[in-house]
């Protein structure tokens, strides 16, 4: 029913002699045979490297619409979301998800018909934001994605670049290996560890971990706290509460490993008491544009710890420090995928650019800012969550000062 119902509307919108007239009887009749396919393809493929640049939202008629309006994405793309996207849904949501979806034959024809009718009548590189809008409403685990692959899409090669840069500086030289004697295989320490292993605890929590592939933000993990303050065009103000940190500097961008080494051999015991505490969210890596080559790795301590009579462990590193975070106020702009070090400049140019033009908030401090990482490495690279963050103060308005 949805495929000769789509099939009707594309006829119609294509047999009408306005768009013939447009785009000419053999370009016409080439898109109605194939816009099915076309409208998922051209939006999800050629699109992909400009789709994270626009910002539309298209849900009333596209004849009608004259200006960008905000939807919330329909029943039925909520209902397929949840069953095809959603790791964490039930199955029973997810069948729910998907009578949603077939309950909605007629809404679905018409939503494939208004992208149809778009990028017929603007062609695929005017048509597709709104298309795609239509079609992907933002808030939907599938905009998402579309999102994030766009990222990858560019920042892919930059990551290889980076890697083949990080390659070709290292030393080829290895540290000789030392001939080891072959100890025989502990039996009991093999038993007790697989029976470790396949304990149910330790399976659920093996479970949850696989899940976390799938999760924009990781379960199980403490963050700092903090409430929202407010938003902006891309952005939210965020009032931290304080928090204490470890901190390891670092002189370039081929220490990060080193340093991510470090503050996790010191979060799981490489400290003067030997105490392992619990992993956080996010790790952060803090920029300054008067050092461009020195950067700091910290990791959030857990506030348990943090509530011990004893206070945090010292580190047996000497590289690695404590340090209490004040309260503060930080502006946040989110983007997925790949956090390479040209994204990362591009996303912190295009969170300055949102604050000035919203006029409410400076930086503290002009040229530091910090991005923030939510995830393991495991995760899917569309679907990684990341954060680019300035500290800011409120600006005083002329009227506030007089």
């Amino acid at each position: 029913r949805l495929i000769g119902a789509h099939a009707t509307a594309s006829e119609r919108l294509f047999g009408q002699p306005r768009a013939m007239g447009r785009l000419g009887k053999s370009r016409g009749t080439a898109l109605a045979r194939v816009m099915p396919v076309m409208v998922a393809g051209a939006i999800c493929g050629s699109a992909l490297s400009r789709i994270g640049d626009f910002t539309f939202v298209a849900c009333t008629p596209l004849r009608m619409r004259s200006r960008v309006v905000a939807c919330a994405a329909k029943g039925w793309q909520q209902g397929l979301d949840k069953a095809l996207l959603d790791v964490d849904a039930t199955l029973q949501e997810r069948f729910e998800g998907l009578a949603d979806a077939i309950r909605s034959p007629g809404e679905i024809a018409q939503t494939l018909a208004e992208a149809a009718q778009v990028i017929a009548e603007k062609g695929v590189g005017k048509g597709y934001p709104a298309a795609l809008d239509a079609l992907f409403p933002q808030g939907t685990l599938a905009r998402s994605d579309l999102e994030g692959l766009a990222a990858v899409a560019r920042q892919g090669p930059e990551l290889l670049e980076g890697l083949q840069r990080s390659s070709s500086t290292r030393s080829s030289a290895s540290a000789p290996s030392s001939a080891s004697t072959a100890k025989a295989p502990d039996l009991k320490a093999f038993t007790d560890a697989l029976s470790k292993l396949l304990s149910p605890d330790t399976v659920k929590a093996t479970t949850d971990e696989l899940a976390n592939i799938f999760r924009k933000t990781p379960r199980g993990l403490e963050e700092p706290r903090f409430e929202v303050n407010g938003t902006g065009k891309g952005f939210e103000i965020r009032r931290y509460a304080p928090f204490t940190v470890a901190i390891r500097r670092m002189a370039a961008e081929k220490q990060d490993g080193e340093g991510f080494g470090a503050l996790a051999g010191y979060l799981f015991g490489d400290n003067e008491e030997k105490r392992a505490m619990k992993m956080t969210m996010p790790v952060e890596i803090g920029y300054d544009a008067s050092t461009p080559e020195a950067r700091k790795m910290a990791f959030v301590m857990p506030s348990g710890d943090a509530m011990a009579v004893k206070g945090f462990p010292q580190p047996r590193d000497p590289t690695v420090e404590l340090s209490e975070v004040p309260e503060r106020l930080v502006a946040v702009h989110e983007f997925p995928g790949i956090a390479t070090s040209l994204e990362v400049e591009r996303q912190s140019e295009k969170l300055l650019r949102a604050l000035e033009e919203d006029g409410r908030y400076a930086a503290e401090v002009a040229g530091q800012y910090s991005v923030l990482q939510y995830n393991p490495p495991y995760t899917l690279p569309w679907r990684r969550r990341n954060e680019i963050a300035i500290v800011v103060a409120a600006k005083i308005s002329d009227d506030a000062e007089a």
